[in-house]
């Protein structure tokens, strides 16, 4: 792997982060082309161990957790310090990785590019459960689908396993958009730029929705390439910080509601492809009667 790979991860209160870069770099064969980026959100008390803050590869923004407003703001304060690099990541702060990702993921991604334009490699990856790992590491590869709707809005998404998936030989085309593992050209952080005022649920789906209508098509990985903690019993969320994040969500499903209804324009969309399309290629609406 020679290209530079910039990581972007947004942290908060997280007690896997620091598991989770050493990991990222011990299971990296090349991690000198790792330039990894942390948002790290943190209350009184909670440190990260020296050898991962003086680490050359890794960049620590530290925000105390009381300033914090929300995900998609610490991903947009990420966003601001790409540098260029050919490549990125966006990952979550709880992961395992498997030996070699690095190169297994980027073979994927120069295979699609071979016949796809703007090629993005995202997914669910399987679970992982850190109070027995790495016994407690799920083996199977999921694909995204839809669970739930607020107000008639696609808010959630769930993941299912792919049958036979030890016999795919490719990345398998996929409707939705994870952002705990998603692997595209760098430009991404110029072309779609996150928007703080998006919270948390609902932000997978627009953001996938963005991406298709600026031309980029989604791909689920056909290998296992690390696990993700779906529990939250390692760390504290935003919401159980903040008292105002129930006004800050419903102001986020109002925005959403009305960009994918049509109801108002927007330049967070792009020209290439339509709301329209990307419901014909997903298979079902955005936005139903609630």
């Amino acid at each position: 792997m020679s290209e530079k790979v910039y990581v972007a991860i947004p942290a908060y209160r997280d007690g896997e982060l620091a598991a989770t870069l050493s990991d990222l770099l011990e299971q990296a064969d090349s991690p000198e082309n790792l330039r990894v980026v942390v948002a790290w959100q943190y209350a009184k008390g909670e440190k990260l161990p020296r050898k991962i803050r003086a680490h050359r590869n890794v960049e620590i923004i530290a925000i105390p957790a009381e300033e914090s407003r929300g995900p998609n703001w610490a991903r947009t304060l990420l966003q601001d310090r790409y540098d260029g690099e050919p490549l990125t990541l966006l990952l979550d702060s709880h992961h395992r990785f498997v030996k070699s990702w690095d190169r297994i993921a980027l073979g994927m991604f120069e295979r699609l590019k071979k016949t796809v334009a703007k090629p993005i490699l995202t997914g669910y990856l399987p679970s992982y459960d850190p109070r027995r790992d790495p016994r407690g590491r799920m083996r199977e590869v999921l694909k995204i689908y839809p669970l739930r709707r607020t107000d008639g809005l696609l808010t959630h998404l769930t993941s299912y396993r792919v049958t036979l998936w030890r016999t795919l030989r490719a990345p398998i085309p996929a409707a939705f958009l994870s952002l705990h593992f998603m692997l595209a050209e760098g430009g991404f952080h110029r072309e779609i730029r996150m928007d703080p005022e998006i919270y948390f649920f609902g932000d997978e789906v627009f953001t996938g929705l963005r991406a298709y209508t600026h031309g980029y098509d989604l791909y689920h990985p056909h290998k296992i390439l690390g696990w993700h903690l779906y529990d939250r019993v390692t760390r504290v969320t935003h919401w159980d910080d903040h008292e105002n994040w129930r006004r800050a969500e419903s102001l986020s499903f109002e925005k959403m509601h009305a960009i994918v209804s049509r109801q108002v324009g927007t330049s967070l969309l792009g020209s290439l492809r339509s709301v329209g399309d990307y419901e014909e290629h997903i298979g079902t609406q955005l936005v139903t009667e609630s």
